[in-house]
């Protein structure tokens, strides 16, 4: 049997206190919000200023040849990149010639999908239906079949093999690179070499295009494994960072940002700059919603227990919820407004005093809109 269904009920008594502990999780919340959204804004206002500060002083290298005048200067250097040593997967003894080796490994197990649904009674309590779905798939990390609810006929075994990441240091002109430097450069295409090797290795079957263990491919079985490779091949790259004594690594910026950025193929440094900048603000409002959205559940899980009280009536506290959550939805616009206004004040404190007054425009129409469809 893959499909259960529980149905527990939780009573007035219980919700009151679970509201309880609920508004000190609520504060930690805020806390947690306030933290992440402040750091999130020092974090994209450091990256945009060594950004400009990189791109300002950078210089371009037509030809990868190392000159003294280039030392602990930002450059962007593209050539040819030739690995230094072969890459091989000890274990299958699968070997390359290029500069990243990605060995990729499924296992075919027990899935656990969980979903809940409440419905508040009258009096306060509420009934919640909870159904495991247990589904076969594949998957590239080890589900612990422990810890399911219904653990029984649903078992996974150890995943014998795990993915791994070979890479190697490389040369690109008189430049060194590193392992480190080498593993960010992405540029992945599929792996043909099983295709001459034997048709077994370690007891898994060689189907030229990945490993397999297990009796049938086309109908697996709960701990069947397979193996697969991608690499990124040497050839062109464009690289942007700083180097020391031919060695090329990362631009350290005068406000300790690190910054080293690859590409394949020849890009003109303005393109690479462009798409850095597009990548923190996306980055940016990313952590700004998850921030919001934390600030957000933070006060509602703090006002409720007015809503565990005003349930007793399940129509009435309907009615309750949404204006709880009309009001924080208000407070989370003006104290998110405040805190990543205050993040920008030290460098731009005409956009923070615009960001307050945004965020309480924002939540005063928020008010206002309920208070119309009230009337």
């Amino acid at each position: 049997m893959n499909h259960f269904t529980e149905t527990t009920t939780t009573s007035l008594g219980g919700n009151l206190l679970n509201s309880l502990k609920g508004i000190l999780f609520g504060f930690a919340l805020l806390v947690g919000s306030i933290y992440l959204l402040s750091f999130n804004e020092h974090r994209s206002i450091n990256q945009a200023l060594a950004l400009e500060e990189m791109q300002e002083k950078i210089i371009t290298v037509d030809t990868p040849t190392y000159k003294t005048e280039y030392e602990n200067k930002p450059i962007l250097i593209y050539g040819d990149i030739e690995p230094i040593n072969p890459l091989e997967d000890t274990i299958f003894g699968v070997k390359s010639d290029a500069l990243v080796l990605e060995r990729e490994v499924e296992m075919y197990q027990w899935v656990e999908h969980k979903s809940s649904k409440d419905e508040k009674q009258l009096g306060g309590s509420t009934e919640t239906v909870t159904t495991y779905d247990y589904e076969k798939e594949w998957k590239s990390y080890e589900e612990d079949s422990v810890s399911f609810r219904y653990p029984e006929n649903h078992h996974n075994p150890i995943m014998q093999y795990k993915s791994k990441s070979f890479s190697t240091d490389a040369n690109l002109g008189d430049f060194y690179l590193s392992e480190n430097v080498v593993s960010m450069l992405r540029n992945s295409s599929s792996y043909t070499g099983l295709s001459t090797m034997p048709d077994t290795i370690l007891g898994m079957s060689n189907h030229k295009s990945f490993l397999y263990k297990g009796n049938d491919v086309e109908n697996p079985e709960i701990g069947d494994l397979k193996i697969s490779y991608s690499q990124t091949q040497k050839g062109l790259y464009t690289l942007a960072g700083m180097t020391s004594d031919k060695a090329f690594g990362h631009y350290e910026s005068s406000n300790d940002r690190s910054l080293l950025f690859t590409r394949s193929g020849k890009v003109n440094s303005s393109t690479i700059f462009k798409e850095e900048f597009q990548s923190n603000t996306i980055l940016t409002w990313v952590l700004r919603g998850v921030g919001l959205m934390l600030m957000f559940f933070g006060f509602m899980l703090i006002m409720g227990l007015i809503v565990a009280i005003s349930n007793i009536v399940p129509i009435f506290g309907s009615l309750v919820e949404g204006v709880t959550a009309v009001i924080a939805g208000g407070l989370t616009l003006i104290l998110g407004s405040v805190v990543i206004a205050i993040a920008w004040f030290a460098s731009r404190p005409m956009l923070s005093l615009s960001i307050i007054g945004v965020g309480i425009a924002l939540s005063a129409l928020v008010f206002f809109m309920k208070n119309n469809k009230k009337s």
